[in-house]
């Protein structure tokens, strides 16, 4: 398979995803996956937890993001276990601080932010290639794995925006409250929430009010970048694949938060914001600091392909995803009552 099919199977793959989404998880029924008992209140009536679409979608964003690292980095010929271990450390990192870094800015407990995950992810990437490197583990090429990471992230963060959708989270402004160009650009793509539990609608009161679809852009815009940069990276252009996938996705984030109504934390230009432009400008740094390894081998996609064949990674990717899903699929600001009874009429 040629690298231009294989971006070209991915948009399209991905596009049908990204339309579906924004058209179908706005509703109220797609929302709550499931609903698990817990605890007997009394007889027949029980309190549940819910488990959420926001959940499966970041989960599988996720793991589909660790596939797409795996198979560039896989390209390049470096063993699985070693691609493995710095996409969980990564993980493993970047996890967690999306609700600190959340609880820190925001000052909300129960909340999780891609901004935070991706500049704690941003900080992180450069010394954990570092830490591999020199535990002698293996050798990790330190701007082609940036690359990769950066691909990488920018694929996730599209698919995983659509799980704002279906939360309701990270909603736009409403139309009646934007500048007469910007409600007249937005009029033909806008986006409604309906159902009490969506966060547009209980922290914003937005039930049925045409928004501007920042989710859906940021899926598009992000997706896009991401395919782009593994592109440039399969040709062995790892500058412009890093530079792409960080300055498209930054740039964005930074624009895209002016368009937004949702609490980003105090002040015109949030910490958010601030990530942003900071991770913009050392990208370049990145790139231009002297004395970043030897050369490496020329990609070979089927390498790639090679390198997620296996059984051990099918185990490790469901792994993966269980745990993902385990940790942002319980729902933690949404509630349920299930009531069981016997179907007498059946028995």
């Amino acid at each position: 398979m040629s690298n231009e099919i294989f971006v070209i199977l991915l948009a399209a793959a991905g596009g049908a995803v990204i339309w579906w989404g924004s058209a179908a998880l706005p509703r109220a029924d797609r929302q709550i996956l499931a609903s698990v008992p817990l605890r007997q209140r009394s007889e027949g009536l029980w309190a549940g937890m819910n488990i959420t679409y926001y959940g499966l979608i970041l989960a599988t964003a996720q793991c589909a993001a660790v596939t797409l690292f795996c198979i560039l980095m896989g390209s390049l010929g470096y063993p699985l276990k070693t691609i493995a271990l710095s996409a969980a450390i990564m993980i493993a990192i970047c996890a967690p601080s999306a609700r600190l870094i959340a609880r820190l800015v925001e000052k909300k407990r129960n909340t999780f932010t891609v901004g935070g995950a991706t500049f704690a992810g941003f900080i992180a990437a450069p010394l954990v290639i570092w830490g591999i490197s020199t535990t002698g583990l293996a050798f990790l090429p330190v701007m082609p794995t940036l690359a990769a990471l950066a691909g990488s992230y920018a694929v996730g963060e599209g698919m995983g925006r659509l799980g704002c959708i279906s939360f309701g989270c990270c909603y736009g402004r409403p139309l009646d409250r934007c500048r007469p160009c910007l409600a007249r650009l937005f009029t033909p793509f806008t986006i409604r929430f309906s159902g009490q539990l969506k966060k547009a609608v209980y922290e914003g009161g937005l039930d049925g009010v045409p928004l501007i679809p920042v989710q859906t852009l940021t899926s598009v815009i992000c997706f896009a970048a991401g395919l782009v940069s593994a592109y440039l990276f399969l040709e062995g252009r790892f500058d412009a694949s890093f530079l792409v996938a960080v300055l498209v996705t930054q740039a964005w984030r930074f624009v895209s938060e002016f368009l937004r109504l949702d609490h980003r934390g105090t002040g015109k230009v949030s910490i958010y914001q601030l990530m942003s432009l900071v991770m913009a400008v050392c990208s370049f740094l990145f790139v231009f600091i002297p004395g970043k390894g030897p050369a490496v081998p020329v990609p070979v996609l089927s390498k790639g392909f090679a390198a997620v064949s296996n059984v051990s990674y099918l185990i490790f990717i469901e792994i993966l995803w269980v745990t993902m899903f385990l940790f942002l699929g319980r729902s933690s600001v949404t509630a349920s009552e299930l009531f069981f009874y016997v179907r007498r009429d059946r028995v």
